[in-house]
């Protein structure tokens, strides 16, 4: 009887520890995606041609329209749906699996936030260039709500550098 009572809380204990790894591991799927989305992002800012990036970082408006696209493809909008500016929240679900039939699941929720900073102006003339940083927060459902937040940042010179 012993035995029995020892080896359940061992067999409970082994349980545990595997729903815990394979919460972890999950947790690192989504947040490795989230960051490898960010990095796109990041990447397709440090390509859009200088000026736009000079004109949009001096835009207090957010009207000079910052042309990304998201991971399915399309141009990527604020959160009104109107034109991606310099400091506007943009969101896209992304799938991370589909099952049998095709279907997907395990979703997503990726919000990111393009801030543009003209080191001219910052720096009063010191620096020339432009700070890119790029918000990020990732919402998804693993047995319960999690919520990961991050940033990135980058600077791109007007002096071409290759």
């Amino acid at each position: 009887m012993i035995s029995l009572g020892i080896f359940a809380m061992v067999a409970t204990s082994v349980v545990a520890v595997t729903f815990r790894i394979r919460s972890m591991a999950e947790q690192a799927v989504y947040q490795n995606t989230s960051l490898v989305l960010a990095q796109g992002y990041v990447e397709q800012l440090r390509s859009l041609d200088y000026t736009t990036l000079e004109r949009a970082a001096q835009d207090a408006t957010g009207t000079v329209a910052l042309a990304l696209v998201n991971a399915s493809g399309a141009t990527v909008t604020d959160l009104s749906a109107g034109v991606l500016g310099n400091g506007d929240w943009s969101t896209e679900t992304v799938f991370l699996d589909e099952n049998v039939s095709g279907t997907p699941i395990q979703p997503l929720q990726f919000r990111f936030q393009p801030v543009l900073t003209s080191l001219t102006t910052a720096t009063s003339g010191a620096a020339t260039g432009v700070e890119i940083t790029v918000n990020y927060q990732t919402t998804y459902n693993f047995g319960h709500e999690q919520t990961f937040t991050g940033s990135l940042r980058t600077a791109r010179s007007a002096i071409p550098t290759y």
